[in-house]
């Protein structure tokens, strides 16, 4: 077969297959996993249909991920969130400000610090943060304008949500405020799709399938390469041909099936040692309903965030249930040790407690998840846009590379939907504007 192979069916895979199977090209996607998604597979049981962690969609109607589906034909429509909440540092539940109606109503803040806060965030929609910042990290840039208080808090809050990165020494403050730049401009924050994640994958797999094939349980071992060029793959003893090779995985992983010996050891080294997102992940099937709030529930401390998430789109919870999801982002050795671990846990269920305290009560199953990679890329000060691997795999004209952990604009898992209008351009020539 021609056209082109992808490797690995996660969300931006398919979001790419989708793309080039639209345009008439052959498409042939493999999947280790018996399921489609990835890191951001759902989960169904008993009516339920979960999400693995908050999958909320920066940019809502203005994202890649709306660009990319309108594009296919099958335009989706979002949720806005609602008001937001946090449990703050002394112990009471105040207003999380996502407007600047909401930075007056909320206990946060004393008057003063509202009137910096607003001052702050006139800067970022100028835009006049967005240079010169990308190697600071937020605790410096803090520190050096001498931001204290609510301000800071809500700052930190921003970084642990916005940038999945609570670690304020690390944060790259220019990264921060660009994405916040980009919400202004758009109009749109992190918003919910209407009809959740189901029907996204159920359009993204129909247009792959319709000129190509997805096969699931079937691990690739190797790349296969030529002088210059990717011939294809192998999947056990069975080669297939391609045009092109795209890995949607993580780069930390390309050498698994890549030949390190023929690469610069500089771009090995590289995808290598890219540090990814870590946390905890607490998704609870609900048999009764716990609460109506349709915006995101924060805990100072720890720094939590989540959600309920049925609140925000219909049919993927029975009726009289609720689904809630909490993410504790954590250091990679939290996750890796096991007293750390659960830790970590019982740091996040007490969390969870501050909203709702008898939850137990409420809980007809749960899902307990660690991960060691939540997002690919961690965007810190030394892993800011450019400082990542980008699109095309270097010595190789038809080899691609496609995820949350490549060269591409935002943080988390926008990161991978940013990459692939990227991705589809240098393949094509194409843009989706």
């Amino acid at each position: 077969m021609g056209g082109t192979i992808i490797v690995g069916a996660g969300i931006n895979g398919l979001l790419l297959g989708a793309l080039l199977a639209h345009e008439g090209e052959e498409v042939e996607v493999f999947e280790k996993n018996s399921h489609p998604g990835g890191r951001a597979f759902l989960y169904e049981y008993g009516g339920y249909v979960v999400d693995y962690g908050v999958h909320l969609t920066r940019f809502g109607p203005e994202s890649a991920l709306a660009k990319i589906m309108k594009r296919i034909g099958s335009e989706v429509s979002f949720r806005k969130l609602g008001p937001s909440y946090v449990i703050d540092q002394n112990g009471k539940k105040a207003l999380f400000p996502t407007s600047t109606g909401g930075i007056f109503k909320s206990d946060m803040f004393s008057f003063f610090e509202r009137i910096q806060l607003i001052g702050l965030l006139l800067k970022i929609k100028k835009g006049a943060l967005n240079e010169g910042l990308m190697d600071v990290s937020l605790r410096d840039w803090l520190n050096l304008n001498r931001i204290t208080g609510g301000v800071r808090r809500y700052l930190e809050l921003i970084s642990a949500s916005v940038m999945v990165c609570p670690f304020m020494e690390k944060t790259s403050a220019g990264e921060m405020f660009r994405n916040l730049h980009k919400v202004f401009t758009t109009g749109h924050s992190a918003e919910y799709l209407s009809g959740g994640w189901k029907p996204v994958y159920r359009s993204l797999i129909g247009e792959i399938e319709k000129k190509g094939v997805i096969h699931y349980g079937a691990k690739v071992d190797s790349v296969l390469l030529g002088k210059g060029k990717a011939a294809g793959v192998a999947v056990g003893r069975k080669q297939y041909g391609a045009d092109r090779v795209v890995l949607n995985l993580p780069v930390q992983d390309i050498f698994g099936i890549l030949p390190e010996d023929r690469f610069d050891q500089e771009y090995v080294k590289l995808c290598k040692n890219l540090v990814p997102t870590s946390g905890i992940f607490f998704d609870l099937a609900l048999k009764k309903r716990v609460g109506d709030c349709d915006g995101l529930l924060y805990t100072y401390s720890p720094m939590t965030y989540g959600m309920i998430t049925s609140n925000l789109a219909e049919g993927i919870a029975p009726e009289g249930g609720q689904l809630l999801t909490m993410f504790y982002p954590t250091t990679m050795e939290d996750v890796r040790d096991t007293n750390l671990r659960m830790q970590r846990k019982e740091e996040l269920w007490q969390a969870i407690k501050k909203y709702f305290p008898n939850i137990e009560d409420h809980i007809l199953w749960k899902r307990e998840t660690s991960l060691k990679m939540v997002d690919g890329a961690q965007i810190n000060t030394g892993q800011t846009e450019h400082r990542r691997p980008g699109t095309a795999v270097p010595g190789f004209s038809n080899l691609f590379l496609v995820g949350d952990s490549v060269a591409a604009p935002g943080a988390g898992g926008d990161v991978g939907n940013e990459s692939v209008p990227i991705a589809y351009f240098v393949i094509t020539g194409k843009s989706l504007e």
